[in-house]
Formats: C-alpha cells, structure tokens, sequence
C-alpha cells in the first residue's frame, strides 16, 4: 500500500491526492484510490471526520461507489463509526434513487464497494450531504474510466459476533438472526428508516414477514459462503444471481442474455448450467424478456427476498429447486 499521506491531505481533494501520488503516475490508479479511501478511513472515528468516497460506474454502466469503510468493518459492523458512516451511505444511495433490493456489498482490495442500480449521480452528492451531517465535509471524487473492479461479495449472514446491544440495527439483527446491513436494506426497501434511534417493537413482527426469518445455523454446519456450497448446482445458482445483482439486473428494464447466465461454469458444467438457469425461471427468481430475437432474463423485483436468501445462505423454499440439488443446504445437516 501507498504510503506518505497524513491528515492533512485531507484539508484536499481525494482526486487532487490520488493523482500526485507516484502509483497514480506509473498508472496503478486502482492502489491510488484505495491509498486515498484508507487514509480516510483511518479517522472515521473523529469528531467531524471527513468522508471521502470514488463514484463511477461498471462497464455495463452501473453506478458504484467505493467507500472509506473497510469490508472487515462492514461484515462484523463494528467499529461503531465506519458502521454508522456506512448505514448513511446506504440512507444516501437509496434516497438518491439506488434500487433497494439489488443493492450489494463486494470486497474491493479490503473496501467496500457498492454498486448501485437505479442511482441518480446529481442527485448524489446532494443525499450525502444530509445522510452524514455530522460529518466535517463529504466528497465524492470520480473513479478514473480505466479502473477495473474485480469484487468479491461480502458475506453478510447472521447477526456479527461482536454485538452493540445498544444500537437499534443489531437488536434488531439478533431478533431476526440476520446481519445488521441486511436489516437495514429491508427497512429502507418498506419504507422505514435505516438509521432511526429506536424501532417500535412490532417492526421485529414485521421484518420477517419481509423475508428477514433467520435462525441460528445447527451446531456443526458447513459454513454459508458462496464458494463453500457442497452443491455446484446451488453453488452456480447462487454465483449467478450474485453477478446479476451486482450488475443491476433488476426488473424487466435491465436485462442480460440467458447464455450469460453459463459464464464461468466449465465446458462440461454448461449443461447443468442451463439446466440451473431454467430452474431459477420456473422458480419465479428470474423473469423474461425477448429483446432482438435473444432470449434475455432479469432478477424479478418481487422476488428479491428469496433471492437473497438463496445467495446469503443457499436457502429457498422452492421444490422445483430443491429437486435440482445434490447436497442439503450449507446450514442444514443432512438427513439422518
């Protein structure tokens, strides 16, 4: 990592920073930005710390935003200042427009990258700005066109180990076993607020009825990653929709061709990779769209819920997809 920045880069812009720095010069523009964002990071604890964050967009021109918060701090939602920064990010994304339910976290070189679907750039900046008031400036500084964004998803099942007991989101989080990020999402995508001081007592009621009806993993379960699925039909399920999340494919206006939906399974895998596409379809996970002759599909809106339940624990009710699996869900023992 860069070294050589203090504090008082801070009184700067983080593009003017990023630029001067001698990896920028030699084109590694991706350890620039980062070097900026940890700076910034580092004094997320002050008393109006300044928030930086890079804006820009994916190569299918999806919004994102990498964020001053490193992803071990948003998976166990703690240190209590880059959690809170985090939560006003998510309150000025969604307020700027930034579709609820397709909103994700990745993991970029240990940061948080968000891409953002449905977000309004102009208004942005605006909703920053009243999401983090106590924040001493936020800036929202443009990503280079050339920076790649290679992400990893960021693990967000059950409530951290490490709980606040008295903030409103992680009683909330242990009530429902799930993370603190996730009932959040939940919370804007109905309409409440994300980050209030208190929640009446039947929003815990309410929150599983929205799909937040966690429970606590068997003593002994395999672990709920992605990548440690035993089943590599579910596990390429789970992948699948994890990348059209992150793309923004949300509803019938944001659409991708059905063979992408094979990307990364290998030659002698495709068949079952179709056969995995054509099961989420009948399942009601992914709509349908004809565009130029091409087969083309989405994440259906309504189903999000399910949809994240199936990337965050390899869970679904569904018994068209039951039957497409060969191994019992990550967090489920098998049958005796």
């Amino acid at each position: 990592m860069t070294t050589g920045l203090t504090v008082a880069d801070l009184a700067r812009n983080p593009l003017e920073v990023a630029r001067a720095l001698p990896v920028w010069q030699r084109g590694d523009t991706d350890e620039a930005v980062a070097a900026t964002l940890t700076l910034a990071a580092r004094q997320l604890h002050a008393r109006a710390p300044v928030v930086w964050a890079w804006a820009g967009h994916t190569p299918d021109d999806c919004p994102v935003w990498i964020l001053p918060v490193h992803a071990s701090a948003a998976r166990a939602f703690a240190p209590r200042a880059p959690a809170r920064v985090l939560i006003g990010m998510l309150r000025a994304a969604v307020e700027a427009g930034a579709l609820v339910g397709a909103i994700s976290l990745f993991d970029w070189h240990g940061l948080v990258l968000l891409p953002l679907p449905g977000l309004d750039d102009e208004i942005a900046p605006l909703a920053l700005a009243d999401a983090l008031p106590d924040a001493g400036a936020v800036v929202l500084a443009p990503l280079p066109t050339s920076l790649t964004l290679p992400a990893e998803g960021i693990h967000l099942v059950g409530p951290p180990d490490s709980m606040d007991h008295n903030d409103p989101l992680t009683v909330l989080a242990q009530a429902t076993w799930s993370h603190p990020i996730r009932v959040a999402l939940t919370l804007a995508d109905h309409g409440q607020p994300m980050d209030a001081p208190a929640y009446p007592a039947g929003i815990v009621a309410e929150l599983r009825r929205w799909g937040l009806a966690g429970t606590p993993p068997p003593p002994g379960a395999c672990s709920l990653a992605v990548e440690d699925d035993p089943c590599p039909r579910r596990r390429h399920a789970r992948i699948a929709l994890r990348r059209l999340l992150r793309t923004g494919k949300v509803g019938d206006q944001h659409h991708t061709d059905f063979v992408h939906l094979c990307r990364g399974a290998a030659a002698d895998d495709r068949g079952d990779a179709f056969a995995v596409g054509e099961a989420l379809v009948r399942a009601g996970l992914l709509g349908e769209k004809q565009s130029v002759g091409q087969r083309h599909v989405y994440l259906r809106r309504e189903a999000l819920p399910d949809i994240h339940a199936l990337i965050d624990r390899g869970d679904t009710a569904d018994p068209m997809l039951v039957d497409e699996w060969t191994a019992p869900a990550p967090g489920m023992a098998p049958p005796a």
